[in-house]
């Protein structure tokens, strides 16, 4: 008893310390929460800049097209001075100078062009498939905003979790070592407990250089440091039915962005079929000129006799083509080809959408089943640690039964936030491909992560409620 009573003792003095050690790390005054994430990539990520240039471009189809309805004026002048020697009459050479000068206003107001009402609205089916692109853009920076911010998260815990274990194991083989020198351990115990620590500090080596990977991958979107991101994941998401994917299948039907870009696009398709077909027929067009004409004589006069004229014209100007080639013909057939394509690829991005919704659904539903059998894991896990622990006081278990359910607990604990971040990210990529994903579902996910100071009080908690257990 007196030997069971010191081990007690031991173990209540190094998880004292462990606890000790525990609450005096540093912690941040602040973390950055996804929706900061989210905000600052907004800003400064250059690939989604790109899609806002790309997007601002492509809005200037519409005006140029609309231009094609509209008058045009034009204004055109010239201005001659002629110099050289003219002989009349058999008299001799004379040296003559010429001035002259002359302009043009002309205004032409389309009045029937087919082919450029067409590309009017093709240019308007372009402008749509550009919003629902840059709309795409946006939700993929979402998912990457995410996606770097659970990384670095699951590192931090992972991080968190390999230390907790590291000092865990080295409380075990101070136990062991204490237990060899009183002679009621043996040095099996020791060497095991010394083989888990080295293991340990391999795997937080690990752990580290994993957090600093992520922690740049999130910098790289945000282009700030990211060691001010101190959180973790303490909720899983709430429960989806089963039989909702008919109304995920829907939603996705209505409002996916990829299906609406490659509407557009076949909308996009059929206006060239219109427009290369539209080749075959006339324009008209009103025509309004005015011009002006001086000049001060010509070198073939032998007087200067200068000339001012001031003239308009209105009239409408009409054009049939009769044959270009053959060019138009095949311009149509090439236009049908591609529109045939479109619509292809249309089929494709609807197959590939409900594909992509089923992947996501399944995913969330597998992700809850899974979060949900890990939190009864560490549940179990944190008991067995508690038993083997007094069972290793009283004589019935041995250091390595002791380190084994150690282990186990915090691998399970590992594996937990591992799947909730997952199934968080499912559930966010089923948003996207139904076209539904929103900033407000990324805030709505804060509150699922909690600051890491308050893990580390929780985790100071169940450490307070093992050692009284131990004591007892």
């Amino acid at each position: 008893m007196k030997d069971r009573r010191k081990v007690a003792v031991a173990l209540a003095f190094w998880a004292q310390w462990g606890l000790a050690l525990l609450l005096l790390l540093p912690v941040p005054a602040a973390s950055q929460t996804l929706m900061d994430v989210y905000h600052k990539a907004r800003l400064r990520d250059a690939q989604f800049a790109m899609a806002g240039r790309t997007l601002d471009a492509a809005l200037e189809k519409l005006p140029q097209a609309r231009a094609g309805l509209l008058p045009s004026l034009t204004l055109s002048g010239s201005g001659n001075r002629q110099s050289g020697s003219a002989s009349f009459s058999y008299e001799p050479f004379v040296e003559r100078d010429v001035k002259s000068w002359s302009w043009t206003a002309q205004l032409t107001q389309p009045l029937f062009r087919w082919s450029n009402w067409i590309g009017y609205q093709q240019a308007d089916a372009a402008v749509v498939q550009a919003r629902a692109q840059f709309a795409v853009a946006e939700q993929e920076l979402m998912l990457r905003a995410a996606q770097a911010y659970f990384d670095v998260l699951s590192a931090i815990e992972n991080v968190y979790v390999m230390e907790a274990q590291l000092r865990a194991v080295n409380e075990q083989l101070v136990l062991a070592q204490r237990n060899l020198e009183v002679g009621t351990g043996t040095i099996t115990d020791v060497h095991e407990a010394k083989a888990k620590h080295a293991l340990g500090v391999a795997q937080h080596v690990a752990a580290m250089n994993e957090l600093s990977s992520k922690q740049a991958e999130l910098e790289r979107l945000t282009d700030e440091p990211a060691s001010a991101l101190r959180r973790r994941v303490v909720r899983s998401l709430p429960p989806m039915r089963g039989d909702q994917l008919e109304t995920w299948l829907a939603a996705a039907a209505a409002n996916s962005l990829q299906i609406r870009i490659q509407q557009a696009a076949l909308e996009v398709a059929q206006r060239e079929v219109d427009k290369s077909k539209a080749q075959h027929l006339p324009t008209l067009d009103l025509v309004v000129n005015r011009s002006a004409n001086f000049s001060s004589g010509t070198l073939s006069a032998p007087a200067d006799l200068a000339t001012r004229v001031y003239s308009q014209q209105v009239g409408v100007q009409f054009s049939v083509p009769l044959f270009s080639g053959g060019a138009t013909q095949s311009r149509v057939r090439e236009s049908l080809a591609l529109e045939d394509r479109a619509r292809e690829e249309l089929t494709s991005a609807r197959r590939s959408t409900a594909s992509q919704v089923r992947q996501g659904f399944a995913g969330v539903i597998n992700g809850q089943a899974q979060s949900e059998a890990l939190e009864a894991a560490v549940e179990a896990s944190g008991n067995a640690v508690a038993s083997n622990k007094i069972g290793f006081m009283i004589g019935t278990r041995i250091n390595p039964d002791v380190l084994n359910a150690e282990q186990q607990l915090y691998a399970a604990l590992r594996d937990l936030a591992r799947a909730r971040i997952e199934t968080i990210m499912q559930g966010l990529k089923l948003k996207a491909a139904a076209g539904v994903l929103q900033a407000e579902d990324l805030a709505a996910l804060d509150p699922l992560t909690e600051p890491l100071g308050d893990a580390r009080a929780g985790f100071a908690g169940e450490l307070r409620m093992t050692l009284r257990r131990v004591e007892k």
